[in-house]
């Protein structure tokens, strides 16, 4: 039992403990307070400084639009068979592509440049020319020896602006996958540069017959039945108009609007088929191959573009196996050869894609991944 002084102790003792309590409770209550009030004012100051901030970068917009993104072409990233050909278009593609793609991106079609970075100055044919033209994109070069035209050339690129260096020229080995596009939107936005959509519906879609473009090439690879694949499609699809075509055109518009306007294209592999960027979607494009000869370096571009890349091959064997045992010179002259597909291995896989005879609905397998 306690005493009375020890209960009058132990209870003065609860108070004390309580009244501490109480104090640190207090205590702890203000410096809420000053915490409460510090957050909402650094929230305020913060919410204040973003106000500002977007109002600045808003008035600096057109400053910062006037930033060049350059593509940077360099000898040293590049494979010395496209350093050698870039003259010829398909080479061309693989790095002029890529860069569209990122001037897309980095919504700077308007504030674009191709820097050819290189020993000696590229010379550009009218395919890459046109098409760098029509993006509205700079041309430099770096500066050239003694006693050359200093026209068009800069020392170096300004430090400040955007640089991108691609690096997709994936042409060996020859399966390899090409990044030429990073959405089909790019193709379509470049397309329009060239080609309306009014023109394009004016002459296909909307209840019109179905196009169908067969181009022969003038010299190598040419196609030996070419009439009689053309009769062969005729008798299949009665209703189809068939436009062939040497592909002899004048400019890169004339191409375009032929590519654009075509619901399905049949042709040997070839330069023709860079192209291929101007389709709209769901264009099927069928590349046929002399035998020993195989190359798919435009079926990722045909993909990505939105359309649908089939191929003919002589049946019985690997084509890539067969054409890349064969030695650099055997293999080229190969491709230059020219050869009669059977109608019938032209006919059915054009008439399956469509969805003539097939049931409706049925997935077509992509070569590249799913369609977009």
């Amino acid at each position: 039992m306690l005493t009375a002084r020890q209960r009058k102790t132990k209870l003065k003792f609860r108070r004390d403990i309580l009244n501490i309590g109480r104090c640190a409770w207090s205590v702890l209550m203000i410096w809420a307070g000053f915490l409460l009030h510090g957050l909402l004012t650094v929230s305020n100051t913060i919410d204040l400084q973003s106000s500002e901030m977007v109002i600045e970068v808003s008035k600096n917009r057109p400053t910062l639009a006037k930033e060049t993104h350059w593509c940077i072409v360099a000898s040293k990233f590049l494979p010395k068979n496209t350093r050698a050909h870039f003259s010829h278009f398909p080479h061309a593609a693989e790095i002029i592509l890529p860069c569209w793609s990122y001037f897309m991106e980095q919504e700077a079609t308007g504030n674009c440049g191709f820097y050819f970075a290189n020993e000696k100055q590229f010379q550009l044919s009218p395919w890459p020319k046109d098409l760098i033209q029509a993006m509205g994109c700079e041309v430099k070069y770096p500066s050239p020896g003694k006693g050359m035209d200093k026209k068009g050339f800069v020392d170096e690129l300004p430090k400040n602006d955007v640089q991108f260096i691609p690096n997709t020229y994936l042409l060996r080995p020859r399966l390899e996958y090409i990044r030429y596009l990073n959405s089909p939107s790019h193709a379509h936005a470049l397309r329009r540069l060239f080609v309306s959509d009014d023109y394009i519906w004016s002459k296909k879609g909307n209840g019109k017959p179905l196009q169908i473009g067969m181009i022969q090439r003038g010299e190598s690879r040419r196609i030996g039945n070419f009439d009689e694949i053309k009769d062969g499609i005729q008798e299949a699809i009665p209703s189809a108009d068939i436009i062939c075509t040497n592909f002899q055109f004048n400019t890169v518009t004339e191409q375009a609007e032929w590519f654009a306007t075509k619901d399905v294209v049949v042709a040997a592999h070839g330069a023709a088929l860079t192209n291929s960027v101007f389709v709209t979607p769901g264009t099927i494009i069928m590349q046929m191959y002399p035998p020993g000869y195989f190359w798919q370096s435009l079926d990722p571009l045909i993909e990505q573009s939105g359309g649908h890349a089939i191929q003919w091959y002589k049946k019985g064997g690997n084509p890539a196996v067969e054409a890349g045992l064969l030695d650099n010179n055997l293999f080229n002259i190969a491709g230059k050869a020219t050869f009669s597909p059977p109608i019938d291995e032209v006919v059915q896989p054009l008439l399956y894609t469509l969805g003539i005879e097939r049931p409706t609905g049925m997935k077509i397998k992509k070569l590249f991944g799913d369609w977009m």
